[in-house]
């Protein structure tokens, strides 16, 4: 059964260490959740390990330089990932996938930044889809046309981050990880990183050799991502319902509702960090 709570210090004693999702609940839109800082600057005062796990297509410097800009004090973190960070060391390593890539969505890539591709807007000189997420999103049906284009030229794609949804400037958006799932369905390859992978979790705790993963609480906003981290890696979690859920009424009966949906646990929700 999950437990609303107004106030983290309440289950403080229950856990040693924090892996905290990045949009949706330090960012929303763009733009920064104070209260959510003062929380995680509370927990690292409290001796908690507070780390960080992205599913953008940021790098890590990216998101340090972002939260350093936004004032963070960035001491309070013993570590941080990104979804972008792990594709590109992938593809730093794994020059067989080819060196020419279809980007999916206008922003420039970030994933590739320092690496040896080149980006083409003729498909048919694509080694590889490339699709990043991004607080802009990424609407399926604006490419459908291309995915099938993609298709018929077998081109796997790298799915950097797998949210099927994010919070954009204007409210919740589509997401990379719906044109993923579109492409898997129609028989596409895909190549995905990020959350809910639970070797993340792992990685952010493994200089952690006195926490164990029942002493570590997940904190995001996206069931299929974050909370499905943190049951894989059988931890603790907590659900942000102003996130891409946007549970703002019937909070217990709703959260009741997508444990049963997506066949996992939330142990503690809130609508926004507050110590």
């Amino acid at each position: 059964m999950s437990q609303q709570l107004k106030y983290l210090s309440r289950i403080r004693d229950e856990f040693d260490a924090v892996i905290c999702g990045v949009n949706g609940v330090i960012f929303s839109g763009g733009k920064l959740n104070q209260n959510c800082i003062d929380t995680l600057i509370k927990l690292y005062q409290s001796g908690k390990k507070v780390t960080l796990a992205s599913n953008s297509g940021q790098r890590v410097n990216d998101l340090f330089r972002a939260l350093k800009y936004a004032h963070v004090p960035m001491n309070i973190f013993s570590a941080m990932i990104t979804a972008g960070e792990i594709a590109h060391f992938y593809l730093k390593n794994n020059p067989s996938l080819g060196h020419s890539y279809y980007k999916l969505g206008e922003e420039d890539s970030l994933v590739v930044r320092g690496l040896d591709y080149k980006r083409t807007d003729n498909m048919v000189m694509a080694d590889f889809l490339l699709a990043e997420t991004h607080e802009n999103g990424l609407y399926a049906e604006k490419y459908d046309m291309l995915i099938h284009q993609a298709l018929d030229l077998k081109l796997p794609m790298v799915c950097v981050g797998n949210n099927t949804l994010v919070i954009g400037k204007n409210g919740v958006v589509s997401s990379v990880g719906a044109l993923a799932e579109q492409y898997a369905m129609l028989g596409g390859k895909i190549i995905p990183f990020g959350k809910p992978d639970v070797r993340i979790a792992a990685y952010l705790t493994e200089e952690m050799a006195d926490v164990s993963p029942a002493r570590c609480l997940v904190i995001g906003d996206c069931m299929s991502t974050d909370i499905r981290m943190g049951n894989q890696f059988k931890a603790k979690t907590l659900l942000i319902t102003a996130g891409v859920h946007q549970i703002l009424d019937d909070q217990s009966q709703k959260i009741d509702e997508l444990s049963e949906s997506y066949g996992l646990n939330v142990d503690y929700y809130m609508e926004g960090l507050s110590w």
